[in-house]
């Protein structure tokens, strides 16, 4: 009978082994919801706009201006964090640290609002209805302007532009359609005239249009 030939052992066989290191600062991956990485780390307010990215699939400011457009934009972190969880399938760690980076937003806003707040009031001669129409054109608002953030039929249009202000457009029905216009975080006296005129030059505009 043949014999079993011996297995000749590897030539690394007998090589020492190196222990194997935990590293440190490790991020657990986890599944779920969305593929993301979850820092073992406190809830981080001012998270870095590469790793914002990559783990929510957004920016900042997007993220900011997805929560002032809906219906928590008033609401406490649970709130706001349980929100991104059903709406957007944000794991929990990012959504409490999307939710307190929205409220040292806030804070911040609503403080420099005050001082940088230009409310301007005017009457179209025509129907609610139709001033909502065309104040909803994005084509009004001419270079510089970016999109609207949130419409309310013909009650309310909030606009961003391309310089980080915001304006609120309100619709009253009275005599004509009544429309004010709160323009905020202007930030300095210059750009402040700058939106004055800007404004009544497009109110302007329309109410010759709609007269004729």
């Amino acid at each position: 009978m043949f014999k079993r030939k011996k297995k000749e052992p590897g030539i690394f066989e007998d090589l020492p082994v190196a222990p194997s290191v935990e590293p440190k600062n490790r991020e657990v991956k986890k599944t779920g919801r969305r593929a993301m990485l979850i820092p073992d780390a406190p809830y981080d307010a001012n998270p870095s706009a590469d790793r914002l990215l990559a783990n929510t699939g957004k920016q900042k400011e997007s993220w900011l201006e997805i929560i002032y457009a809906s219906e928590v934009r008033e609401f406490k972190q649970t709130a706001i964090a349980t929100y991104l969880q059903n709406n957007y399938r944000v794991q929990k760690w990012w959504a409490n640290s999307i939710a307190l980076m929205y409220l040292n937003w806030r804070s911040s806003a609503k403080t420099a609002a005050e001082s940088e707040l230009l409310r301007l009031i005017y009457t179209i001669p025509t129907s609610t209805s139709l001033s909502y129409t065309l104040l909803n054109s994005e084509k009004l608002y001419g270079e510089g302007f970016k999109r609207i953030l949130k419409s309310v039929q013909d009650e309310k249009l909030v606009l961003t532009f391309n310089d980080e202000t915001r304006a609120t457009l309100t619709l009253e029905s009275k005599e004509g359609c009544v429309v004010i216009v709160e323009h905020e975080f202007i930030k300095d006296l210059a750009n402040r005239k700058a939106r004055t005129k800007y404004w009544n030059e497009l109110f302007s505009k329309l109410i010759q249009q709609v007269s004729r």
